[in-house]
């Protein structure tokens, strides 16, 4: 069996869900957080938004990831003993 490497279809389908997930908290945020107030304006408001979805989000794809790829390649593999009957 060939080793895909990064290109593994459940490494792609899961950052493909990753992509959808930060589009579619851009979108929430921008539609319910974006607010104006005496010390920040809108435009500021809508790019701090912006900041805080897409850093949570690639942080969170990247613990997702690395948990990922470490299941693809176990550093320690299960011993089966057997058992008396």
């Amino acid at each position: 069996m060939a080793c895909n490497g990064f290109m593994a279809p459940g490494l792609i389908q899961g950052t493909t869900a990753w992509l959808v997930f930060g589009i579619i908290a851009t979108v929430v945020q921008s539609m319910f957080f974006v607010k104006e107030t005496p010390k920040i304006t809108r435009a500021e408001s809508r790019q701090l938004g912006l900041v805080v979805v897409w850093t949570s989000t690639v942080c969170m794809w990247l613990f997702w990831a690395f948990v990922y790829m470490h299941q693809m390649v176990p550093l320690i593999y299960p011993v089966r003993t057997a058992i008396p009957a």
